[in-house]
């Protein structure tokens, strides 16, 4: 159903079902990625007045989940690309004084979440992290 491209890598489309409309997917070695595409792959859609919303997460061993809302895709736009260079570098400024304290496990592995939504929420979502 989903798929995500990282320039110079083979297509993805290994994402796992974690509840019934969330669905999770790692992208490995993903330091020096600055954009990601998400698409449909054409095999299923979004049942009707649904889409995905589109979150990255860079994962921490020893916190939970920083979840970021990226935009969305639906069956009218089944593709987007999203820059995510800038949250790498948000993630190392929020936790660059921890070698300080002999901590420095930071991931080199990032996920991408879809969480399927009415249209209208992903919609509103979209218009306060254009107002941010």
């Amino acid at each position: 159903m989903l798929g995500i491209i990282v320039s110079g890598r083979l297509v993805q489309t290994d994402f796992q079902q974690i509840y019934e409309n969330q669905f999770l997917i790692n992208v490995p070695d993903a330091d020096n990625v600055n954009h990601i595409v998400i698409f449909l792959t054409g095999a299923i859609p979004f049942p009707e007045g649904t889409g995905g919303a589109v979150y990255f997460s860079w994962p921490d061993p020893s916190a939970p989940p920083n979840w970021q809302f990226l935009g969305y895709i639906s069956n009218t736009k089944p593709s987007a690309i999203f820059k995510i260079s800038s949250l790498k570098k948000n993630h190392e400024f929020e936790n660059s004084n921890l070698s300080i304290f002999g901590v420095d496990k930071i991931s080199h592995v990032a996920q991408i979440g879809i969480s399927v939504e009415p249209l209208t929420k992903l919609l509103s979502n979209l218009l306060q992290l254009c107002l941010l």
